[in-house]
């Protein structure tokens, strides 16, 4: 999990692993670290409109909607059980299936206990993307994960997310070449002193152009744990245990749902699922709620094209398209505060209605086949 090495292996396949280091301490904050200045939860990085940050390989990556066979090597029924349990958070936004086979071919074949191709039977890691699935050695180890004991589920969390975002083609954030982190260099070679200067370079420290990326995102599961100590500006960057913001929508954007464009009233949608969510038929502009707001975004200049609500009522923050046909944003300031009404369409007098997210971004309200309200008119 934590740290990778890049390899060409051929003009033909791309191999990357994620070794950890032979000892957590070694990347896990020190005592005499001192206070430390971090990225925090409002990093404009990490808007609700950023573009897919996480950067992800271009090739060899699998194909949306396809049906990845996974098979463990070794290890026990709860150390299995953690690695299903915490790997199926990708699956509620990328298009893809997990079939775990116990005997015959695999795309990814994992291990817990046993050691790696190279002898190496410590840490996790993974090869990237598609590139497991080359060669017809059945019994050939793609991926590690380590023993999986820790009393932290946290841990072990982002052990499995981290090491199957690489799975799926994700690299590490640090590479990202909109990254731009103020490394100090002696002090980097010397924190991760159990890998050569060359490694160190190619697994954390220079760009990966050969990636699709944009915006740089701090709080991804794919970046490493970055103390202050290390960075000349003295910022530091934590250990993320679950999937950012930008990691669910980066890997939604490169694993895509099929498109829908209609939501029946009656129906949630602050908590529809990612397979759920709507969009234009083109798949340009596409229906967000985050607690307090409700926005139409057109995806491909990155902006707001319509908003309404107030983040502030983030509280106990809903968003619901009520049975009559009226939609409504309620919320609260604080835990404390009674829940309020930020928004409604005033529109409870159309039961049965449709909402329906058009290609020019236009959201509007049908009721038997007639306009009834659109984001851009109101009520009509």
């Amino acid at each position: 999990m934590k740290k990778s090495v890049f390899s060409i292996i051929s003009l033909i396949c791309l191999f990357y692993s994620c070794t950890s280091d032979k000892t957590e301490k070694n990347i896990q904050p020190k005592i005499d670290e001192g206070p430390m200045c971090t990225f925090d939860l409002i990093n404009p990085q990490n808007n609700d409109n950023s573009k897919p940050a996480s950067a992800i390989i271009t090739w060899p990556r699998w194909q949306t909607g396809q049906i990845i066979k996974i098979k463990f090597l070794d290890g026990n029924e709860m150390q299995r059980e953690k690695a299903k349990k915490h790997a199926s958070e990708w699956l509620n936004y990328a298009n893809l299936k997990f079939e775990y086979v116990s005997t015959g071919y695999a795309d990814i074949r994992i291990g817990f206990d046993r050691a790696g191709e190279s002898g190496t039977k410590y840490g996790a890691w993974s090869e990237l993307g598609m590139s497991s699935a080359y060669g017809f050695n059945l019994e050939r180890q793609s991926m590690r994960l380590g023993p999986l004991t820790s009393a932290d589920e946290s841990s072990i969390r982002r052990t499995v997310l981290h090491e199957f975002g690489h799975a799926l083609g994700l690299v590490h954030e640090t590479t990202n070449p909109n990254a731009n982190i103020k490394w100090n260099l002696s002090k980097v070679y010397n924190y991760f002193n159990e890998y050569s200067k060359e490694e160190v370079d190619e697994m954390i420290i220079n760009p990966d152009y050969k990636t699709n990326y944009s915006a740089y995102d701090p709080l991804s599961i794919m970046h490493y744990y970055i103390p202050a100590s290390i960075t000349t500006d003295g910022r530091a960057v934590n250990e993320m245990t679950l999937l950012s913001e930008i990691d669910k929508k980066s890997i939604n954007g490169w694993y895509p749902f099929p498109i829908v464009s209609v939501l029946k009233s009656g129906q949630s949608i602050y908590d529809l699922a990612w397979k759920d969510r709507i969009k234009s038929p083109s798949g340009r502009y596409a229906l967000e709620f985050t607690p307090g707001v409700l926005r139409v975004v057109d995806l491909t200049e990155n902006k707001i094209i319509w908003e309404v609500g107030n983040k502030e009522y983030n509280r106990k923050a809903f968003c619901y398209f009520e049975s009559n046909g009226n939609i409504t944003l309620r919320g609260a300031k604080n835990p404390f505060s009674a829940i309020e009404t930020i928004w409604t369409s005033n529109t409870s007098e159309y039961p049965e209605a449709t909402l329906q997210l058009q290609d020019d971004g236009n959201l509007q309200l049908i009721y038997k086949r007639v306009v009834k309200w659109s984001s851009k008119t109101g009520k009509i």
